[in-house]
């Protein structure tokens, strides 16, 4: 995971692009405040995409969430303290009073602990009365409990109070998270799509003409490489459109930065398109690419692309990350 995380890296410059193309490509308003408002939704939506397109699929969901859960706190809607209720609820908890012997050890003191939390800046304690209601209405409880899709039934006793409050989305994900740990994710998405829409949950593709569109002379495209996953075809199948077909490729590995750059000063000269495969296996090179790809006495074919595909690995160049 560590090396990952290192493949992750962005830049301030990176940020930069998308916030100016928010503010360049988001919906004109004649208040100001609308103006405002329009850009914020723009950009996260373009940051949220931007990232997401570098992410193993592993760690998507882990994203939006920690992203929404960024946004809710600087609207100081949400406080520190609750997110750490939501990742470790009753962790701290070792209470041996159990009352109900149809529920985990673990889930009584997720619950314990849910009774006693403070939400937001106002520190309400929303789900004080929560064992009581337990108790009250037992048979409603353990039905929930042991629902099939319990994030999407109607939470005893509580239903109408969790629409009602601003912080019900959280709320309703916190409860589902202390009951039913192997559901936290589904609620998540709910939890997401209810803060910041739909289109952060809905299933997306990124075609390989957007990633061209955002590439240039300069800005190479990076692929990941996984398990039976190699974007080669798809690339020279997308050179065809542009006339760069067959694509100019070399194989990584001992010995392979002569042609490499032999192939890659030929594109600044024809304006085709060079793919280096297995860049992981020739890190010393990578670190020298943004100089080659920044020549001060040449002129680059403004067609000219690189394409790198590479597995992760924590010594490649930050740079050019």
């Amino acid at each position: 995971m560590a090396t990952v995380n290192w493949m992750y890296n962005v830049s301030l410059i990176q940020f930069l692009g998308l916030f100016y193309d928010g503010i360049l490509n988001s919906q004109k308003a004649q208040l100001v405040k609308d103006r405002v408002q329009n850009i914020i939704k723009a950009m996260t939506y373009k940051v949220y995409r931007y990232i997401n397109r570098g992410l193993f699929e592993v760690d998507k969901n882990m994203f939006k969430l920690m992203m929404c859960l960024r946004i809710l706190m600087n609207e100081h809607v949400l406080t520190s303290l609750d997110i750490g209720m939501f990742l470790k609820a009753g962790a701290a908890i070792d209470d041996r009073n159990k009352k109900f012997q149809w529920m985990e050890k673990k889930t009584w003191d997720n619950i314990v602990a849910l009774s006693k939390h403070k939400f937001g800046p106002d520190q309400s304690m929303f789900y004080k009365g929560v064992v009581d209601c337990v108790s009250r209405s037992n048979p409603e409880w353990r039905a929930f409990y042991e629902a099939d899709t319990p994030e999407s039934d109607i939470v005893p006793d509580y239903e109408e109070k969790i629409h009602a409050d601003q912080m019900g989305p959280f709320l309703h994900m916190c409860l589902i998270r202390c009951l039913r740990e192997d559901r936290t994710v589904v609620a998540s998405n709910r939890f997401i799509d209810s803060v910041l829409g739909n289109e952060f949950v809905a299933p997306v593709s990124d075609p390989i003409s957007e990633i061209h569109e955002s590439s240039d002379t300069n800005k190479p495209v990076l692929y990941l490489l996984s398990t039976g996953a190699d974007p080669t075809s798809q690339i020279d199948e997308y050179s065809r459109k542009f006339k760069k077909y067959p694509t100019k490729k070399v194989s990584m590995g001992e010995e392979m930065e002569g042609p490499a750059l032999e192939r890659i000063k030929d594109g600044f000269k024809t304006g085709d398109w060079v793919v280096l495969n297995n860049c992981h296996l020739s890190l010393e090179f990578m670190a020298e690419m943004e100089n080659i790809l920044n020549p001060k006495d040449v002129e680059v074919h403004e067609e000219f692309r690189l394409w790198i595909t590479c597995s992760p690995d924590k010594n490649f160049p930050l740079g050019l990350l």
